[in-house]
């Protein structure tokens, strides 16, 4: 297979896929090292694929099948709120694509979480505590920002009627 069949047969393979694919897991696939993985991908996004890297792998970013917002919480005092937070989103059926601050030196910062299960959820809280991350909304004494990203406005209007009862969101 050419490099030109592998990054078809690889945009198809995101495409159809319903969990993110590792860049490793795609190297095995089609017998490539992880960095022709990389550089197909890069060459697939310059053509004007939306394929994102996220912690748990390449997604292709649909804009149409979903409803995005943006949503502005209160700073967490501990990992039990970070946790009540996202949990509050995940299972009511969004997915926390990010999380950005506004730093009033560097401007906006932001970081792809794409947490979509509890067991990302447990993952990303397990990572922060063992690895002794610092969570971002710390780098700023302001609030800050998710972007949801659910099936439909319902769903949407859930999770923010549920963050409003628990004065989550500023």
């Amino acid at each position: 297979m050419d490099s030109n069949e592998r990054r078809y047969r690889l945009l198809q393979l995101l495409n159809s896929a319903k969990l993110p694919l590792k860049g490793n897991e795609l190297a095995k696939e089609f017998s490539v090292s992880r960095q022709v993985i990389v550089q197909d991908i890069a060459i697939i996004r310059a053509s004007g694929s939306e394929i994102i890297a996220t912690p748990q792998g390449y997604i292709v970013y649909n804009k149409n099948k979903s409803i995005n917002k943006q949503i502005k919480c209160k700073n967490h005092k501990d990992y039990n709120e970070i946790y009540d937070e996202l949990k509050i989103i995940i299972d009511r059926g969004g997915i926390v694509e990010n999380v950005i601050v506004e730093h009033p030196i560097y401007g906006q910062i932001k970081a792809i979480l794409n947490i979509s299960t509890n067991i990302d959820l447990d993952n990303f809280i397990n990572k922060i505590k063992n690895d002794g991350f610092k969570q971002l909304s710390l780098l700023t004494t302001y609030n800050h920002i998710h972007t949801i990203q659910t099936s439909n406005e319902e769903v949407m209007d859930a999770i923010l009627n549920e963050l409003k009862k628990k004065d989550i969101l500023s």
